[in-house]
């Protein structure tokens, strides 16, 4: 392997592309981060990612794109610039669509999971496809029962409770000082997989992740996607 994680996460600030993509381009480019990106621009619809990391609208986001000589960090840089950003969720002067999806799990019927996801129009939402990928999110919860949608949603006191967890662990065993803090980092690692939503194995495919399906579908339908809730219920507990 010609590439690390960290070359991974770099590519997909660059380019917004799903986890997956970036794996892929980097596998193709042996590692070359500019064959990379554009392994990547071919593959995939650069306006569709450009607008939904900064929210702006489809014609806006091709002008930037143009004006950056389709570099895409660039016409990122341009949006922002221009002031032509609108984060999903920021806009109250439109209505938030979407649809909620329960899931209700064996013949014994003691487990439901129920999700919200949300677009931005009610086309999308009627979609039989969106409908399809929000029932797969539902199953995933059943399934893989996340604490978390995103890493990002965890509260800095729990964070911080791992930390102090994580390193008196391996105090106990032992591990070099100098190497706790790669080892607390892949420790981590792990507890997001498990734990938070975006960051688990598709339980149907574990060559994607929940982030992954979901970049998968916003290049589909052509318009951000969010997972915006969830539930589990489980009798008696």
């Amino acid at each position: 392997m010609a590439y690390t994680l960290d070359d991974i996460k770099m590519l997909r600030a660059k380019t917004s592309a799903g986890m997956a993509l970036c794996k892929e381009a980097l596998e193709s480019s042996k590692g070359d981060m500019e064959k990379a990106v554009a392994y990547i621009n071919s593959k995939s619809d650069v306006v569709s990612r450009l607008r939904n990391l900064t929210g702006a609208k489809i014609g806006l986001c091709k002008l930037a794109l143009e004006d950056a000589g389709n570099d895409f960090e660039k016409a990122v840089e341009i949006i922002n610039e221009r002031g032509w950003n609108d984060p999903v969720g920021n806009d109250t002067s439109e209505k938030t669509e979407g649809i909620i999806d329960a899931y209700v799990h064996g013949i014994d019927k003691r487990l439901v999971s129920v999700v919200e996801v949300t677009c931005k129009t009610d086309f999308v939402a009627r979609n039989d496809g969106f409908k399809a990928f929000v029932h797969e999110i539902a199953l995933q919860v059943a399934a893989m029962k996340p604490a978390y949608i995103s890493k990002e949603a965890i509260p800095q006191e729990k964070i911080d409770e791992l930390k102090v967890l994580f390193e008196r662990e391996l105090k106990e065993e032992g591990k070099p000082e100098n190497m706790l803090g790669k080892i607390v980092e892949g420790k981590f690692s792990k507890y997001y997989s498990e734990n938070c939503l975006l960051e688990q194995k598709w339980f149907k495919d574990e060559s994607k992740t929940i982030k992954s399906l979901l970049d998968e579908h916003i290049q589909k339908l052509g318009e951000p996607l969010a997972i915006r809730r969830i539930m589990i219920w489980e009798l008696g507990k």
